[in-house]
C-alpha cells in the first residue's frame, strides 16, 4: 500500500528538555537497542516490541503492506522519529476507501466504519471562537491542505486524527522505562517531553473539534448529525480511543511527578508549572515550555452542558 503522508503540525514547536535517572540493567533492557543505535527496521520493532504492543502491532502490520517506516526518522536518533512514524503508519493502516475507515482502539482491535453523509470541516471554522483557536485550528480545520482527510472526510477524519495522535502519544508515554533503563540526559528527554505535551494538547483540540463538529451539524445539517449519532461503530470508535487517550494524559501526568525525584538524586533542581518544565544544576538552566494555557481553555469549554451531552450522545 502506497502511504499518503500527512502534514504533522503537532511537532512543530523548538524546546529543551531533561535528564535521567541511573540504567535499570535488566538483562531485557541490556538486549534492547540504546538510544543511539542505528535506525534499521530491526532496531525500531525491537524496541516497539519491549515496551508499546500497540505501535509494534500497527509498524509490523505496515512492513508487511510494504511501507517504507524509515522515511519516518530523517535525521537524529530513533527517539526523534519513532513517535512521528507510529502517527503516520496509524493513518495508513486505517485507509480502506473515501467512505470507510478502520480505527484502530488498541490491544489488536480495529473497529471498520463506514462514514455516514458530511460537510467538511472547514465550514465550521468560523463558529470556533477565536480564543479556543489554538495550535492545530488553521492546519485542521480552517486552513487545511487540499485533501485533508479532517476535512474533506469531516467527523470521521477528525476521529482519524484523534487516533493517530492517540497512538503516538501512547508510544511516547510507554517508552518512559526505555528513557530510564538507557540513562537518558537532558537532550534525550527533552524529546519525550516535546512529544507528550503536543500529545496532550492534540487530545483536548480533537475531542473539540469532534465535538464541536456535531453540535455545528446538528443546528445546520441535522441529517448530516442524525448519520452520525446513529453510526453505532463509529460511536464506539470514538468512546474506546477516547477513553484510552485520557489514560495516557493521565499517566504522563504520574510520570513528570515521579521525574522530580529521579532528577533530584542526580544533583539537579526541577520545577514544574503550568507554563514551564525547567531544570538546572551547577549554575545551567534547562527549560522546555508548555501548552497547558490552552489545553485548559478547551477543556473548560467541553465542561458546557451541550458538549458534555454530545460526548454522552457518543460515548454512551
Amino acid at each position: 500500500m502506497k502511504r499518503i503522508k500527512h502534514l504533522l503540525a503537532g511537532f512543530l514547536v523548538i524546546l529543551l528538555a531533561i535528564v535521567s535517572p541511573a540504567a535499570s540493567l535488566d538483562t531485557n533492557a541490556s538486549k534492547t537497542p540504546g538510544i543511539n543505535a542505528p535506525i534499521t527496521e530491526q532496531n525500531i520493532v525491537k524496541i516497539l516490541n519491549r515496551y508499546d504492543k500497540d505501535g509494534a502491532y500497527i509498524i509490523k502490520k505496515q512492513l508487511a503492506a510494504g511501507d517504507d517506516i524509515l522515511s519516518w526518522f530523517s535525521n537524529g536518533r530513533i527517539i526523534d522519529g519513532i513517535s512521528i512514524a507510529v502517527h503516520e503508519e496509524t493513518h495508513a493502516y486505517s485507509i480502506c476507501s473515501m467512505n470507510e475507515t478502520r480505527y484502530f482502539a488498541g490491544r489488536k482491535r480495529t473497529i471498520p466504519v463506514r462514514h455516514t453523509q458530511v460537510f467538511q470541516t472547514k465550514k465550521m471554522a468560523s463558529s470556533i471562537p477565536k480564543e479556543l483557536r489554538t495550535f492545530r485550528y488553521n492546519t485542521y480545520v480552517a486552513k487545511p491542505i487540499p485533501n485533508l482527510a479532517s476535512n474533506v472526510q469531516g467527523i470521521y477524519g477528525l476521529l482519524n486524527e484523534f487516533m493517530a495522535y492517540r497512538m503516538s502519544m501512547n508510544n511516547t508515554v510507554c517508552l518512559y522505562p526505555y528513557y530510564e533503563e538507557k540513562n537518558a540526559d537532558w537532550d534525550e528527554w527533552r524529546v519525550y517531553i516535546n512529544f507528550c505535551e503536543n500529545g496532550r494538547l492534540a487530545y483536548a483540540e480533537f475531542k473539540y473539534y469532534i465535538l464541536h463538529y456535531l453540535s455545528y451539524a446538528k443546528q445546520h445539517y441535522p441529517q448530516v448529525y442524525r448519520g452520525i449519532v446513529a453510526n453505532k461503530p463509529f460511536c464506539r470508535a470514538y468512546r474506546e480511543i477516547e477513553k484510552e487517550y485520557e489514560k495516557q494524559n493521565t499517566r504522563y501526568s504520574k510520570d513528570l511527578k515521579k521525574m522530580q525525584s529521579v532528577f533530584a538524586k542526580k544533583g539537579y533542581w526541577m520545577n514544574i508549572s503550568d507554563e514551564s518544565i525547567v531544570a538546572g544544576k551547577n549554575g545551567k538552566m534547562m527549560g522546555i515550555g508548555r501548552f497547558t494555557k490552552d489545553y485548559k481553555k478547551l477543556v473548560k469549554e467541553m465542561k458546557k452542558m451541550k458538549y458534555v451531552k454530545l460526548h454522552r450522545k457518543l460515548a454512551g
